[in-house]
Formats: structure tokens, sequence, C-alpha cells
């Protein structure tokens, strides 16, 4: 599957040819535009479109099975708990104390993904490849990771 990539300043949402808003009014990446004009947003439903056009790559589950529900569980809890758990750390306005709190918070969902990776490497069936990342790094702030969660990664 061929692809370009395009930088989106995602504070000014600048891209070359325009504003990005115009491809996603909400303005956040990522967003997948098909070669008919569709646009995709939103990871899970991105990288899963993406398997199911390559099935032989093996990315995802095939479609329609347990398996396959399984994994679009823990891609929306991937979005949900741990991705949005994430935004008020980002917040100059917020105050200390509640960040405490998401940070706590954002613990004990990392709790949960640490005892489903205890006896395995993936976070479903082992695929020849992930379509995505466990989560991705954060950039800035203190380390989110629990001590007692030896087997997911650190913030």
């Amino acid at each position: 599957m061929t692809f370009d990539k395009v930088k989106v300043d995602t504070k000014s949402k600048a891209m070359e040819g325009g504003d990005y808003r115009s491809v996603n009014p909400l303005g956040y990446v990522p967003a997948l535009e098909l070669d008919d004009g569709t646009v995709l947003t939103e990871g899970p439903a991105i990288v899963q479109y993406i398997a199911d056009k390559v099935p032989d790559k093996k990315l995802a589950p095939a479609n329609g099975t347990l398996e396959r529900t399984k994994l679009q569980s823990w891609l929306n809890f991937i979005s949900t708990e741990l991705h949005k758990g994430f935004s008020p750390l980002f917040n100059a306005a917020m105050p200390q104390e509640a960040k405490q709190y998401f940070r706590e918070r954002l613990a004990t969902r990392f709790q949960h993904l640490d005892k489903h990776l205890a006896d395995k490497d993936y976070l479903w069936a082992r695929p020849s490849r992930s379509p995505m990342p466990i989560c991705s790094r954060s950039r800035t702030g203190p380390p989110i990771r629990a001590s007692t969660c030896p087997h997911s990664p650190t913030f």
C-alpha cells in the first residue's frame, strides 16, 4: 500500500497546500485520505482499514472473528483510557493536584495493560507485524508508569 506523508503543524493546523482542517475539521491527526476522496480519521479505524487492505500481511486478525473483536477492544482502550488520559497532563492551566489525579488514574490503566502483557509479547494473538504500537511515547512530562507495571512501557 503506497501513501504520501503530509506534515501538519498541530498548533497552527498548517500543512503544505493549506489548512489541515480542510481534511479533518477537528484539526487533529491522524487522517487518511483515500483515492476516492474519502477521509478516515481515528487511529483504530485507520489501522484496521490498512490491515484489511493487505490481509496477506496479517496485520490484524480477520474481520468478523472473536480475535478481531478483542483487537478492537484493545484499540479502543488505548484510544480512550490511555491516550486521552494524557491530555490533562499537557494543559498548562491544570493544577498540579489535578495532574496527580490523572497520573494515578493512568497508573490503574497501565496496571490493567501490564496484567495482560505479563505472559505475552503482544496485545492479541501474535501477528507478523503490529498495525500500531501499544502507545506512543510521551515527549514531555514526568514518567507515568507505576513501579508495579514491569511489562508496560514507561511514559
